[in-house]
């Protein structure tokens, strides 16, 4: 219900009454479940991240390719997160289209590109702040993000995206990869 308001309306200009109401809870209610109207949107991407975080790190010893393996936890997080409904992708349009969601944005991704930065200084000696695992980071990063703003002008985005998704991170992934493999040796 929150989500429908924040597309009809937006996220700045849906109250909290708006939403309680929508949803018949009272206020004391929904601070149970939600510390602000922003966590509305953040707690799905914060279970996405932490579902990228254990797909990762349950690979960390793995034999393969890094970036293969960096690659496969961006599908299979987001694969746990797709939903029939298009919730998953509503939210992404609610994030991309508000400017107060923006101002914790930031924070957000920067934890989710601490995992990949972390994962590929663990499988090659790197500290995490080094260049090369927060380049990486970067630029998976990007890529997810460029593809999230395509799937924007899909009515309703279904699985079928996981192997877009991955069709097109394997490029970047084989160009770090061998980046990655120089920055070792």
């Amino acid at each position: 219900m929150a989500i429908e308001l924040f597309l009809r309306k937006g996220f700045e200009e849906t109250t909290l009454a708006e939403i309680t109401a929508a949803a018949g809870v009272s206020k004391t209610s929904f601070f149970r479940y939600f510390p602000s109207k922003g966590s509305i949107i953040w707690w799905r991407f914060d279970e996405f991240t932490a579902g990228f975080a254990e797909a990762l790190g349950s690979t960390v010893d793995s034999e393969g390719a890094t970036m293969d393996l960096v690659r496969a936890g961006v599908v299979t997080a987001l694969e746990r997160v797709i939903d029939d409904e298009g919730l998953w992708m509503q939210r992404v349009r609610v994030l991309f289209e508000s400017t107060e969601l923006r101002s914790g944005e930031s924070e957000q991704w920067a934890t989710w590109r601490d995992q990949v930065a972390t994962f590929v200084a663990r499988r090659h000696g790197f500290a995490a702040g080094d260049v090369a695992p927060q380049s990486i980071a970067g630029a998976v990063h990007g890529g997810y993000v460029a593809m999230l703003r395509r799937w924007l002008d899909v009515p309703n985005p279904d699985r079928s995206v996981l192997g877009q998704l991955d069709e097109e991170l394997l490029p970047l992934t084989r160009v770090l990869q061998s980046w990655l493999a120089g920055s070792c040796a």
